[in-house]
């Protein structure tokens, strides 16, 4: 997962096209993925809710891969 501030950092620099990952894992529930589980579920939620405030906002669409059961790749493309 990146920080908060990577992700404005990010954003603040991002073209058109341009991709991250912000999360790989499970949003829902992030302790349940199989990579790094992880109890911390305020900070995964934070993030993920600020992602999904910035493509509400317009500024982002927002996609996933899935590799697993519990495993997925969050991805945030700069519209």
């Amino acid at each position: 997962m990146i920080s908060q501030k990577a992700f404005n950092t990010w954003l603040q620099k991002a073209k058109k096209g341009d991709r991250i990952t912000y999360y790989r894992g499970y949003l829902c529930d992030p302790y349940l993925q199989p990579i790094a589980p992880t109890a911390d579920r305020d900070r995964v939620k934070k993030l993920g809710k600020s992602v999904l405030n910035v493509a509400e906002a317009g500024l982002l669409l927002l996609t996933q891969k899935r590799h697993a059961d519990f495993d997925y790749e969050y991805i945030a493309i700069r519209k």
